[in-house]
C-alpha cells in the first residue's frame, strides 16, 4: 500500500517542485524590473530637476528618447525570456505527466 501510494505522490511532488520553481523565476524577473524601473525613474527626476536653460532642457527630452527605446527593448527581452520560461515549464510538466503514465 505504500509503495503504490508512493508511486502517485512522486509525480504530484515533481509538478509541485516545477510550480514552485516557475514562480520564483518569474518572481526574481519582476523583482529586477521593478527595481531597473524605479533607478531609471529616479535618475529621470533627478536629471529634470537639474534643467537649467534650454540646451539641458534639450539634452533632457534626447536622453528621455534614448531611455524610452532601452526600456522596450528590454520589454521585448523581458517577454521573450518569459515566453522561454513558459515552454519550459510546459515542457517538463509534459515529461513528468508522460513519466507518471509509463509508471502506471
Amino acid at each position: 500500500m505504500n509503495e503504490q501510494f508512493e508511486k502517485y505522490l512522486t509525480p504530484v511532488r515533481e509538478l509541485n517542485n516545477l510550480v514552485i520553481a516557475n514562480i520564483e523565476k518569474l518572481m526574481g524577473l519582476q523583482v529586477k524590473y521593478i527595481e531597473d524601473s524605479v533607478k531609471v525613474g529616479l535618475e529621470q527626476l533627478k536629471t529634470a530637476s537639474s534643467i537649467t536653460d534650454v540646451e539641458s532642457f534639450k539634452n533632457y527630452i534626447t536622453t528621455q528618447v534614448e531611455v524610452s527605446k532601452q526600456l522596450t527593448e528590454r520589454a521585448i527581452e523581458e517577454g521573450r525570456t518569459v515566453a522561454e520560461l513558459s515552454n519550459s515549464y510546459a515542457t517538463e510538466v509534459q515529461k513528468v505527466v508522460k513519466d507518471a503514465m509509463k509508471v502506471n
